[in-house]
């Protein structure tokens, strides 16, 4: 990846020279050839999507962000996993690559991203993903209880009520268990320097 940093200068980051390619076999053709014979975009789509997705379970990686070098060492993921964790990691924590933010996205690799980089002119939009799966489930239901979508009439009526909190009773309360928290977590992290 090339990235131009603020004062111009080009910096490139590699990951690493191997590269998995693998031809479609005649045993596996089937998988992505139409009736005809021909390569078909669907069924390629999904042949890539099937191995894609087969190894992104949240078991492989960090759930969440990872706050200190004691929570790489302790983390129950494959030593290669450990290793992209550990990388992005140190080289976060160096100032000429500080823009990048690797530190923040260090329990994604490194990455910020989705784990497949999408095209919306060969595929489609993840906006577009959700507004199919809300208009599914919306029909499911009506077809579960009976409905269509002529018969029946949403009305919203959203107004604003206000913010915050009711009296000063419920503030402090909230004050003090958002200080607990945070003295909770400062402790915590000064055992793990420790």
């Amino acid at each position: 990846t090339t990235t131009v940093r603020p004062d111009g200068t080009e910096l490139l980051l590699v990951w690493g020279t191997q590269v998995d390619a693998q031809p479609i076999r005649a045993s596996s053709a089937h998988e992505v050839e139409d009736e005809s014979g021909a390569i078909s975009e669907q069924r390629l789509a999904g042949y890539v999507a099937k191995y894609a997705t087969k190894g992104t379970g949240k078991t492989e990686a960090a759930d969440r962000p990872i706050k200190s070098q004691l929570e790489i060492d302790y983390l129950r993921v494959a030593t290669h996993h450990r290793a992209m964790i550990q990388t992005a990691w140190d080289l976060g924590h160096l100032p000429q690559y500080a823009e990048l933010n690797l530190v923040r996205w260090a329990h994604m690799l490194g990455f910020r991203g989705h784990f497949l980089s999408k095209s919306k002119a060969y595929s489609t939009t993840f906006r577009a993903i959700r507004g199919e799966r809300r208009a599914f489930r919306a029909q499911e239901t009506l077809d579960r209880l009976g409905y269509t979508a002529d018969s029946v009439t949403v009305v919203n009526d959203w107004q604003w009520t206000g913010s915050g909190y009711k009296n000063d009773a419920e503030r402090e309360l909230a004050s003090a268990i958002s200080q607990r928290v945070r003295e909770h977590r400062r402790r915590k992290y000064e055992e793990e320097a420790a």
